[in-house]
């Protein structure tokens, strides 16, 4: 019974080998090229998300989806108040320490004053000295009524000093009063204009990511803005075959609105950095004319062209083996043979090496 069913399998076998069909093809010659498939999305050139500065709810969107921007025009406004009254507030501190350090103000018209009955004692004390010293030499005073009047000239002469020295150290205190106020007005301003958002250049707003109303928190993104009328395509390259590109080599894309029509291209940029979120390198690549109707984000497939041979020997590519091997039939005898390949499409082989225009390739099916 054993021996039965080992020859009932033996048989099924035979036949369904029998069933294959063998071809042989002669090696041709002819061109070849050999492209990286990468899909992708169309983006405007300089596309870049702004963000928000502080957190607030949006009071005002001054702009609409498709606008054209001027440098510095205001897009979108949030909720202030708490910062006006700072900037408010920050800005009445600054007057009032520039007026204390003005030359008018009533502290240092103070120490002014000061200073002058300072002066004025100081000379009255130093012509009084004069007289003693003269009076001492006829013998009308004596000795320790001209050291009475040195020490109050020289008490006097201390004082001036001193009243000198604080005017200068009061100057000194007002003017750093008036450098830290304007240091805080500047800042509540600063701090003020996060919550208006503006556009930085001449583009246009491809999208807008809030509504009026909403509470948007710092770092959130609230608009997508991109150079205007200039558009461009964001590939993706696999690790496998980053190294075959280079810029200018020529691309063909086809646009997922529009699939039966395919436009020309050629790369522009590859971004040294492989892109963790996409898992894959990012290759941007300009058209080679302008394509009218283009949207920003539409979805695409390209195949970038990485090298193309003229007058190469070819075999059809189901005739390669996984192991780099091919079956032959040479002078009526059927061997394998190692080749040495060049050029991999998806329909032909590049042979460099291993065989003969003579030879025959069986092509199995």
């Amino acid at each position: 019974m054993i021996r039965t069913l080992i020859l009932f399998f033996l048989a099924i076998l035979f036949f369904s080998c029998k069933k294959k069909k063998e071809v042989l093809v002669s090696p041709v010659v002819s061109s070849i090229t050999e492209a990286v498939f990468a899909p992708g999305h169309i983006e405007a050139d300089e596309q870049f998300t702004l963000t928000a500065m502080s957190d607030g709810y949006v009071r005002d969107i001054l702009v609409s989806e498709g606008d054209t921007v001027k440098s510095g025009q205001l897009l979108l406004v949030q909720d202030n108040a708490t910062a006006a009254v700072q900037q408010k507030t920050a800005a009445e501190n600054l007057e009032i320490a520039e007026t204390q350090a003005s030359a008018g103000s009533a502290i240092l018209q103070q120490l002014y004053a000061q200073l002058d009955a300072a002066n004025a004692k100081l000379e009255n004390d130093r012509k009084q000295l004069d007289v003693m010293e003269r009076l001492y030499l006829t013998s009308s005073v004596a000795g320790i009524d001209v050291d009475n009047a040195r020490l109050a000239y020289s008490n006097s002469l201390g004082n001036t000093k001193v009243i000198q020295q604080n005017i200068a150290a009061t100057r000194l205190t007002l003017q750093q009063s008036v450098i830290n106020s304007r240091g805080q007005q500047e800042t509540a301003a600063i701090n003020n204009g996060y919550y208006t958002i503006k556009s930085p250049g001449n583009y246009t707003v491809y999208s807008l990511l809030k509504k009026k109303g909403e509470l948007v928190r710092k770092g959130e993104a609230v608009a997508v803005l991109g150079k205007s009328g200039s558009m461009k395509m964001v590939l993706s390259v696999d690790e496998t075959s980053i190294t075959k590109i280079r810029v200018g080599q020529q691309v063909l894309v086809g646009l997922n609105t529009e699939k039966e029509i395919t436009h020309t291209g050629s790369v522009s940029k590859i971004y040294p950095v492989f892109d963790v979120a996409a898992q894959a390198y990012i290759v941007e690549a300009v058209f080679d004319n302008t394509v009218p109707g283009l949207i920003n984000g539409t979805l695409l497939q390209s195949n970038i062209i990485v090298a193309k041979k003229e007058q190469v020997t070819l075999i059809p590519r189901n005739c390669l083996g996984a192991d780099g091997k091919v079956w032959i039939r040479r002078s009526g005898i059927t061997d394998t043979a190692t080749v040495i390949t060049g050029i991999i499409s998806t329909e032909w082989v590049e042979i460099i090496a291993g065989l003969k225009q003579t030879d025959k390739v069986i092509k199995q099916f």
